[in-house]
């Protein structure tokens, strides 16, 4: 027994030992965050296009998946709310106050996590509980029987929002201590949970397999983020509720505007949706197959970038830093540029090619690809606004100016509503996304305008020259990919597979032009991005000959 209990003392003591060692490996800089959360990222959206694909070949573009799709936005809301309106105050907060007082700043998160975990628990109960009047105000449209499929679809996945909400926070405290590395991998669960439920269950279960693997994933991802804050966050968990002389109360004035921003960006999607539902099957889910592709492009390469960037935008805004935070905005915007204007204008140029490949098997026929192309189109004509609008609300976000957020929020929604009714009736459902791409524009140059006047100059001369030599890039860059395109497509036969060699030879024509023209014009976002890359492999080959 006695040699036991030295044993385990032995190897507590080693762990204490160790853990600095440990910490050091979970915690990154912005770039090395960056990096980390874009391969993630990539990671992630392949995988989520496997998901999709499983998704279309299984059940198409039908009323099956338009009732998914009608609810699936509530899931987005509850992250959306976490992760950006309470997890980006809680950061600005949590970090001013554990400079000062580690010991109280643990204590305030776990009051303001027991909060978190009781309001998530009142606000899914009655969706919960009123989830079959919910059915026919997200799809007015349905008949009875898919109102009855879209009713029980909100409970499994208001049940997995309230479950993945709790992670999304822990996610937020791991980033405002800078452990980027678990915030970046444990995501990938549920997408592999969906695949597998998808794959298994398809046939019995129908449509529910997907949300039930949404279900099983989140479980699963808040398992392991539980005992990660225990032992490497040092959070205390504990039935405290005591807000007195915590940040609980100025963390939810800051935050309700955020939380209404989120509430206001849900109505367009419902709006959206109830005037989809009144038009043919398919028209619901052939939009959120090309908002999925749009996705890619944002969840790869800007919203990594703004969330390894929001800890050090925070620093810098509590410190009165403007100089820096500037450089920080320049930076991120320019370098997120980098790899977004390849991505719009392939999107634009080739949006049949990319639903083809991607979507078209199974059940997933060519009247399908006809209905999603379109749409995808005039996604991504929003692309680079929506970037931009993703990088300066962080800005706004550290300096605590979340009404000014929730004000342009409002006023581009509103816009989004008008802009609805005459661009359906015009261009049917493909309307509903060029609503959301001109209304992205209008919030942008909105935001641009408050923060010159609220910082005053941003560099924008710099930043201009920078979008000018990537755009000009890509142009020249996607019209030898079209060239290429278009000789090989008379060689190759018809089928899914030579489109997708085709198209893998010609996006490699484009990248090697739009380096080479990039090269020529001497972008200095190339050579930050040569830069990052080999001093992050250089670190990793350095820590692999010190793990031997």
């Amino acid at each position: 027994m006695n040699e036991k209990v030295q044993t385990d003392r032995r190897n507590h003591t080693l762990f204490h030992l160790k853990r600095p060692t440990i910490e050091r490996h979970l915690r990154q800089n912005a770039m090395q965050a960056s990096f980390f959360l874009m391969i993630s990222a990539i990671i992630s959206r392949i995988l989520g296009l496997i998901r999709d694909m499983m998704l279309g070949a299984y059940f198409g573009a039908s009323r099956a998946t338009d009732a998914l799709n009608a609810t699936l936005p509530i899931n987005s809301v509850y992250q959306g709310i976490i992760t950006s309106a309470i997890a980006v105050t809680f950061i600005t907060l949590f970090i001013e106050k554990f400079e000062r007082n580690k010991e109280e700043a643990l204590r305030d998160l776990t009051v303001v996590f027991n909060y978190i975990i009781l309001g998530l628990f009142v606000v899914s109960s009655l969706l919960v509980v009123f989830s079959e009047p919910l059915a026919p105000l997200l799809a007015p449209g349905f008949d009875v029987n898919y109102l009855g499929v879209t009713a029980r679809l909100i409970n499994i996945i208001v049940v997995t929002s309230f479950v993945w909400s709790i992670t999304d926070f822990l996610f937020g405290v791991s980033q405002s201590r800078k452990h980027f590395l678990i915030t970046a991998f444990i995501p990938l669960i549920t997408n592999l949970s969906i695949i597998g439920a998808m794959f298994l269950l398809h046939s019995r279960i129908g449509i529910y397999s997907y949300p039930t693997g949404m279900l099983v994933g989140a479980g699963i991802q808040l398992l392991i983020m539980l005992v990660y804050a225990r032992v490497f966050l040092d959070m205390r968990f504990s039935f405290n509720f005591n807000p007195a002389g915590t940040f609980l109360k100025p963390l939810l004035l800051l935050s309700a505007p955020l939380i209404l921003q989120q509430i206001v960006s849900y109505s367009v999607a419902v709006v959206s949706n109830n005037l989809l539902s009144q038009l043919p099957a398919g028209s619901i889910a052939s939009i959120g197959y090309a908002n999925k592709l749009r996705q890619l492009s944002l969840g790869i390469l800007t919203v990594p970038l703004a969330t390894s960037y929001y800890p050090f935008l925070s620093e810098s805004a509590a410190k009165k830093d403007f100089a820096k935070l500037k450089e920080i905005f320049s930076k991120s915007i320019r370098f997120a540029s980098f790899l977004i204007f390849p991505a719009t204008f392939i999107s634009i140029f080739f949006p049949e090619p990319i639903v083809k490949i991607v979507f078209e098997r199974g059940v997933f026929d060519a009247k399908a690809v006809a209905l999603t192309s379109r749409p995808f189109i005039f996604y991504s004509f929003g692309i680079f606004a929506s970037m931009v609008n993703i990088v300066i609300m962080r800005v706004f976000y550290s300096m605590k100016e979340t009404f000014t957020t929730l004000i342009v929020a409002t006023i581009s929604a509103v816009f989004n509503i008008l802009l609805l009714y005459p661009l359906i009736m015009v261009l049917g459902h493909s309307g509903s996304p060029l609503a959301v791409s001109i209304s992205l524009f209008l919030e942008m140059f909105i935001f641009i305008f408050l923060l010159r006047k609220r910082m005053g100059h941003m560099g924008g001369r710099a930043i201009i020259k920078s979008l000018a030599k990537l755009s000009g890039s890509s142009l020249i860059g996607v019209a030898f990919m079209l060239l290429i395109f278009k000789i090989l497509e008379k060689f190759f036969p018809i089928s899914n597979w030579f489109l997708a060699l085709n198209f893998l030879i010609s996006l490699c024509v484009f990248a090697v032009i739009y380096l080479i023209m990039l090269e020529i014009l001497k972008a200095e976002e190339a050579m930050t991005f040569y830069s990052v890359f080999k001093k992050i492999v250089n670190r990793l080959k350095y820590s692999l000959r010190r793990n031997r």
